[in-house]
């Protein structure tokens, strides 16, 4: 066996055997030096960040691995283990945190949607709503992808989506070089992304962003809490995104001729079965109980403890409790696929995530960061959050949202205290930019799946991509100011 590859799996390239050796021989040395400002806890920390950082974005190891360092680096480096050390630092405890925990409940929730084919039923009554002009099938392919990834993974959502609009644009006898094409299938993945930013549980990284902003700065963020920013966001950027990409690309010059691969599609569902109507309930209910939660709560005082998280674990015990066939045994999900389709690895990255943000508040490196940015503390609100948008946005292009959220958000706390601003401002800003990542292949799964379509060009992607981008970065100051502020009570 080659001593530079995986067994099994593809070789070692120089990039990853480079972060593989850099990481820890970086940890090795901030575990010796001093930073001026830092505690010998808070420089261990910051160095165990780096290596963390270092090995993300080489890819030096599955992403999953990467979390569990701060228990491997935790012990290594002297800065904490099981117990609580007297600086308060834990390594173990987030791993099961609540949010944590919840996801798993999601994951089963996603996997109720897809089993029962309910998410594609949906997909088509919308985009056959739409009718048959150019630019109104994109925005129904838009809407469609857009609002079932509110409630499930976007890259579920896209592979689902994906195959409809190839089979439309070969019915239509339409090529890549086609504007129509193009802009179908770069809409059809930039909405994924969109999607997801609407609600708590339309991505992990959401979640992630939830459990460490209530972590590092206290607030407990509920299901509205969150909705009453990120849809209004999504509303307006998805959109404005989707009619510019269709003027971009000069939808409105294609003669689609008869589209009739929808009603096809959707005639070869046949009517609702069982299942799907069982299923189309348990959504309904599920949606029902993360927006009315707090309501619930007050009106039935025995369920005083109910929470998303709660919540969210008990949609997960209940779907293998609702029978679809009790004479035969069968129930809205079964062990093998909930196995299946629970994401293990987002549930480490949210334990990893939040221990890294916990190191960082405790040990006193969000202050150090935040001081080192004071020159912000000048700029007026609104320049601030521009900036981070920024920063962010381009970031994430080449790093994780979810690396990017674990990174930035405990830095941006201690910033909110240093320009004495509210924190959601800009730990929101990191949590929503975090998602704008449309110009490469690398920066989303969905981007990933449309371009290797090989309908899509590089340019195509970076050119639309940048354009929607520039939109999300205008429009969330908008959304913050203008409807978030006046909506809730964390502003």
């Amino acid at each position: 066996m080659s001593n530079n590859s995986n067994a099994g799996g593809k070789p070692i390239s120089t990039l990853q055997l480079c972060g593989m050796i850099l990481g820890p021989v970086v940890a090795v040395i901030f575990c010796l030096i001093h930073i001026s400002g830092l505690t010998a806890i808070g420089t261990r920390v910051l160095g165990l960040t780096l290596w963390m950082v270092i090995w993300w974005v080489t890819s030096a190891v599955p992403i999953w691995i990467t979390a569990f360092l701060p228990i491997v680096g935790g012990v290594l480096m002297n800065i904490a283990g099981g117990d609580p050390l007297p600086n308060g630092i834990s390594t173990y405890s987030s791993y099961a945190a609540p949010v944590t925990v919840m996801c798993i409940g999601i994951f089963v929730l996603g996997a109720v949607i897809e089993r029962s084919n309910l998410h594609r039923r949906i997909a088509l009554h919308i985009l056959k709503a739409m009718g048959g002009r150019p630019t109104a099938v994109i925005m129904g392919f838009g809407i469609a992808t857009g609002l079932i990834s509110m409630f499930m993974s976007n890259t579920t959502t896209v592979a689902m989506l994906l195959p409809i609009a190839m089979a439309l644009i070969t019915q239509l006898n339409l090529t890549a070089k086609d504007g129509f094409s193009k802009a179908l299938l770069l809409v059809t993945a930039f909405a994924g992304s969109i999607g997801g930013m609407a609600t708590l549980i339309g991505s992990g990284t959401n979640l992630a962003s939830v459990g460490l902003i209530k972590e590092l700065a206290g607030i407990k963020m509920s299901f509205m809490d969150w909705f009453t920013i990120g849809f209004p966001f999504t509303v307006i950027l998805l959109p404005i995104s989707t009619l510019i990409i269709c003027k971009m690309f000069k939808v409105g010059e294609t003669d689609l001729g008869d589209v009739n691969v929808i009603s096809k599609e959707l005639e070869a569902l046949g009517p609702m079965s069982h299942y799907e109507k069982v299923a189309a309930v348990y959504v309904v209910i599920a949606i029902l109980g993360f927006v009315f939660n707090d309501q619930i709560v007050a009106l039935i005082p025995w369920l005083q403890y109910l929470s998303n998280e709660g919540f969210g674990v008990i949609l997960l015990v209940a779907a293998f409790l609702i029978p679809v066939d009790y004479k035969h045994g069968v129930f809205l999900i079964d062990s093998k696929t909930a196995v299946e389709k629970i994401s293990w690895s987002t549930f480490i990255l949210l334990g990893g995530a939040l221990t890294l943000g916990s190191m960082f508040s405790t040990s006193g490196v969000a202050t150090w960061i935040a001081k080192g940015l004071s020159f912000l503390k000048d700029w007026p609100s609104l320049a601030v959050i521009i900036f981070i948008c920024v920063v962010v946005s381009i970031i994430t292009e080449a790093v994780s949202n979810f690396v990017v959220v674990a990174a930035f958000l405990p830095a941006m706390s201690g910033l909110a205290g240093t320009l004495g601003m509210n924190p959601m401002f800009i730990m929101m800003a990191v949590a929503l930019s975090s998602s704008l990542a449309f110009m490469l292949p690398t920066g989303t799964p969905p981007n990933a799946l449309v371009f290797s379509s090989g309908m899509v060009e590089m340019k195509d992607l970076m050119k639309g991509g940048l354009v929607v981008k520039i939109v999300g970065i205008i429009a969330f100051p908008i959304v913050m100011f203008l409807i978030s502020k006046p909506l809730s009570p964390l502003f």
